[in-house]
């Protein structure tokens, strides 16, 4: 499902709005999750999905697989995977408000740390 989803948000992306998908199929929580996301945008308590993924591609080039906007220990947070040109599926998330990496995996590794 999440393949058909796909061109969705490459759509959304380059409209820069911001979208919520949820792992369950119950469509009432999936449009409260998006009026709570469009609101919090509105209220500039996050950043736009636009700045995210600009961000995410000049740190990790690549072909932009999926993005998700999700609440984690009750913050949003924007989840991204990105296929390297080498082939790694690279797992970003983004904190929402901020911008700020917090975590940046491919094969295993912690990319933050090989970083330093």
């Amino acid at each position: 499902m999440r393949l058909l989803l796909l061109p969705l948000c490459l759509f959304l992306a380059l409209a820069g709005a911001p979208h919520v998908w949820a792992d369950d199929d119950d469509d009432d929580d999936d449009r409260a999750d998006h009026d709570r996301a469009r609101a919090a945008l509105e209220r500039g308590e996050i950043m736009s999905l636009r700045t995210i993924m600009e961000k995410a591609e000049a740190e990790y080039p690549g072909r932009l697989l999926e993005v998700e906007l999700e609440t984690k220990h009750g913050r949003f947070v924007y989840d991204i995977e990105i296929l390297a040109p080498d082939g790694r599926l690279i797992e970003l998330l983004y904190d929402a408000a901020d911008g700020k990496l917090l975590k940046a995996k491919a094969a295993g590794k912690d990319l933050l740390k090989e970083k330093k």
